[in-house]
């Protein structure tokens, strides 16, 4: 043998080990991740599968890889009609794609697949032959299936507490309603009626401390009726959504010195009672925003309903924030708005807010209206 054929021989030995080493490095990470790989011929329809396809599938090394056919019997009904549009779509677009599959396999197992098809195409740039990766994600999913069913709950839990919390306000505004103002009013004609009845010369003694007793009263009596405003509005319960968001809007008007522009819809919006509750809670906790930070001239209410969808928007030209900074240190909270977007988004709804430092701040909440409400 010369030197050349033996340096040949050589150089080829060497290529062959690197090859080995390639191969086995492959089939290690192929093991470790579940990721097994195949090709197919498009006009022989001849496959191949890698080692790991083989254990992915259950399917013992000495059977062989399978044809087309025998391949795709390992998937459900509805996998396999997805997998052949897949390979069909590859071939004729060129373009790669990604699906995921339900494999039943020979022990009667059943487990998710995701398949990654990369076309591969000659220099005239027609597809020749597909190729593909195969991972095992049954864990995956199974863990989303679980997070999701968490979240789920957690989302439950939540409307759960807000009807909890929304009967109790109902209830507290009941009571005081009904027993601390008729009390009220009966102490206040019994101080009228007592005022009456005293001789002349007691009356103008006592006229200043019984007029600082009725002033009280009446001051307590409109201090309940703003409590039971606040906790559950009877208008809300009587006359609606729109007449239950301007009293409160008036409240907040006489108290925070800002003007409340208000334009409702009051007659075309027609809402079940958790949707109405829903939406005045997010008004309201936007309006004791503004009252209490914005130091706003203006706020308006807007309250529509379009296309199936009910929209209220609270703007007001405040002295704004930078939404980002909210719950940062030494800045505000802002629970009040965690809750308003939770209350929406627990609704299926959308909320918006924009805001920037000095130029006021915009809430906006989009809800559908279930059919047999509009």
């Amino acid at each position: 043998m010369s030197v050349r054929t033996l340096g040949h021989a050589i150089r080829d030995a060497d290529i062959a080990s690197a090859l080995e080493a390639v191969e086995r490095r492959l089939a290690a990470t192929q093991a470790l991740a579940r990721v097994g790989d195949w090709t197919l011929e498009r006009d022989t329809a001849r496959m191949t599968w890698s080692p790991e396809l083989f254990r992915l599938f259950e399917r013992p090394l000495e059977y062989g890889v399978p044809d087309v056919n025998e391949a795709l019997s390992y998937f459900g009904a509805e996998s396999l009609e997805l997998t052949r549009t897949a390979f069909w779509h590859a071939i004729d677009s060129g373009e790669r794609c990604t699906l995921e599959q339900e494999v039943i396999l020979p022990s009667g197992a059943r487990r998710h697949h995701v398949t990654v098809i990369v076309p591969v195409a000659d220099e005239r740039g027609r597809v020749f032959m597909l190729y593909g990766t195969v991972q095992d994600i049954t864990e995956r999913k199974a863990l989303e299936a679980e997070r999701l069913s968490h979240v789920a709950r957690v989302a439950e839990l939540s409307r759960r507490l807000l009807d909890v919390g929304e009967r109790e306000r109902r209830q507290l505004a009941a009571a005081l309603h009904d027993h601390a103002s008729p009390n009220l009013a009966a102490l206040k004609l019994t101080f009228t009626n007592l005022v009456g009845a005293l001789p002349a010369p007691v009356r103008t003694e006592l006229e200043p401390l019984l007029d600082d007793a009725i002033a009280l009263l009446a001051d307590t009596d409109a201090g309940i009726r703003e409590i039971c405003t606040t906790l559950r509005p009877a208008t809300l319960d009587y006359a609606g959504l729109a007449p239950a968001i301007r009293e409160y809007a008036n409240q907040v008007a006489r108290h925070s010195g800002s003007a409340v522009l208000l334009d409702l819809a009051d007659d075309d919006i027609r809402l079940p009672p958790d949707l109405q509750t829903l939406l005045f809670r997010i008004a309201q906790e936007a309006l004791t925003n503004c009252a209490k930070h914005a130091s706003a001239s203006l706020v308006r209410v807007s309250l529509h309903s379009e296309d199936g969808c009910i929209r209220l928007r609270i703007s007001d030209d405040g002295c704004g924030f930078e939404p980002a900074e909210l719950g940062q240190p030494g800045t505000r909270p802002g629970l009040g708005l965690i809750t308003m977007r939770e209350r929406a988004e627990l609704a299926g709804g959308r909320f918006q807010l924009r805001s920037a430092a000095d130029q006021g701040c915009d809430i906006e909440v989009e809800l559908a209206v279930p059919p047999c409400t509009a």
